[in-house]
């Protein structure tokens, strides 16, 4: 016996169904079709690749490309394999391919920014780019290197300039602390450390005290290297504390990082005096200056400060 549909039948299966679906036991998925080129995702298989590296070059405080650096490619060996300048946009391509995972060791360099190394494990890449592109692509930064000052002030407010001296009698205490504030005074500047894979030191910046006398006591200066008759103190400075970045009208960093050190008059007697000074380095190793005198083969002096202390 044939069954005959009638409509309201037709309208009682669309209706059944349109109440599943919108109770949730049944969902509907369209799927989109997007045109262009595909979007990489986490999750995407990676590719080992052997090609030429294209670096990128840029200052992020400036929000710039950085011409004519000069790149220098090391490798594990120590051995120099290439030395490249960047063009105007900052970009520059090895003339040797390397190997995806492979570590090099890279160095750039330009007057005005902060020398910086970097450690670098070439990346692989997705296969839609190791397809049609002829480089890998390493994206570099450094900063516009900072411009320095440094100002001194006591416990109870005073202000000294340097070859300016600290007098305990004139001040009534035999303890004295001075607080040494380092001001980057430029805008859109700083200093970022790394570590000299060649030479095997840090590229620190640091604030040296250093005074050829020892009747003064010290406390708070960073630790101590004694080299012949001279005492120094070492601190190591925080890169952020020494850049200085405006964005529109605000200084999200200001670029001020300071030392408090402690003075005692120990055995400094009435017309005696002992002369201290005080020195941002940067490019400096505590090691490498216990050893040889000096805070590394590229070690630059970027502020300087001498205070005298009497009785």
């Amino acid at each position: 016996m044939a069954v005959k549909i009638k409509g309201w039948h037709i309208v009682a299966v669309l209706l059944i169904l349109f109440l599943l679906w919108y109770t949730g036991f049944f969902k509907i998925e369209v799927k989109q079709q997007v045109s262009g080129p595909s979007t990489p995702t986490g999750g995407e298989n990676l590719v080992s690749v052997n090609k030429p590296i294209k670096f990128a070059l840029s200052d992020p405080l400036a929000g710039a490309a950085i011409a004519s650096a000069n790149v220098y490619i090391y490798g594990p060996d120590k051995v120099l394999k290439e030395s490249l300048v960047t063009a105007s946009d900052g970009t520059v391509t090895s003339a040797l391919p390397y190997q995806s995972d492979s570590v090099i060791y890279v160095k750039v360099a330009k007057a005005g920014y902060v020398t910086r190394w970097f450690t670098v494990t070439v990346p692989k890449m997705s296969p839609a780019d190791a397809q049609s592109l002829t480089s890998n692509f390493v994206p570099l930064q450094t900063y516009s290197l900072g411009t320095y000052t440094i100002k001194i002030t006591d416990q109870f407010g005073n202000s000294y300039t340097s070859g300016g001296s600290l007098n305990f009698t004139a001040l009534g205490a035999t303890t004295v602390s001075v607080t040494i504030t380092i001001y980057n005074t430029k805008d859109n500047s700083g200093y970022i450390s790394s570590y000299d894979y060649l030479n095997s030191i840090n590229l620190n910046a640091v604030l040296l005290s250093s005074t050829a006398g020892s009747s003064v006591t010290v406390t708070g200066a960073g630790s101590s290297v004694m080299r012949g008759t001279t005492t120094y103190w070492i601190s190591v400075l925080s890169d952020d504390g020494l850049t200085r970045q405006l964005v529109g009208n605000q200084y999200v960093k200001p670029g001020v990082t300071s030392v408090t050190i402690t003075f005692g008059k120990g055995s400094l007697t009435a017309g005696n005096s002992q002369a201290f000074t005080f020195t941002v380095y940067g490019y400096f190793d505590q090691s490498y200056f216990a050893t040889n005198g000096i805070g590394g083969p590229d070690a630059v002096s970027l502020a300087t400060f001498s205070l005298t202390l009497k009785a």
